[in-house]
């Protein structure tokens, strides 16, 4: 496996340390850092007659998340579909409050809520 890896490193021109990983049509990841000390063949990771396009994934400065790059000339117009949940994965944290905004913010509210029980009855004026 760490053949293969290099083999793509070395072939698109890329540095040896960079993290690298390959998506295929429909979103999927391979995860091949997961994979690379594996003996296994990298064939026994794909899907024969699929095609695969090469990300670098990017380490963010000050979190703990991952920016996924796209290696393939642009991938938003002759994969738009592909090019939105890369855009997905590099920003997990935004995409995830953008749809959960409004339930995250009940969320709270019900811990406060819950938290603040038996407070009311004393303090029912207050709130």
């Amino acid at each position: 496996m760490i053949n293969f890896i290099h083999s793509l490193k070395e072939r698109c021109h890329l540095d040896p340390q960079d993290c690298v990983d390959l998506m295929d049509r429909t979103g999927e990841l391979v995860n091949l850092s997961d994979k690379e000390e594996s003996m296994e063949q990298a064939s026994s990771l794909m899907k024969k007659r699929h095609s695969y396009i090469l990300i670098r994934i990017c380490r963010v400065d000050g979190t703990e998340g991952q920016k996924y790059v796209p290696l393939l000339n642009d991938l938003g117009k002759s994969h738009p579909e592909l090019a939105e949940v890369l855009k997905k994965l590099s920003n997990p944290c935004k995409e995830r409050d953008r749809k959960s905004g409004p339930s995250r913010k009940g969320s709270v509210n019900k811990t406060w809520s819950k938290a603040t029980a038996g407070n009311k009855k004393s303090h029912s004026g207050k709130l």
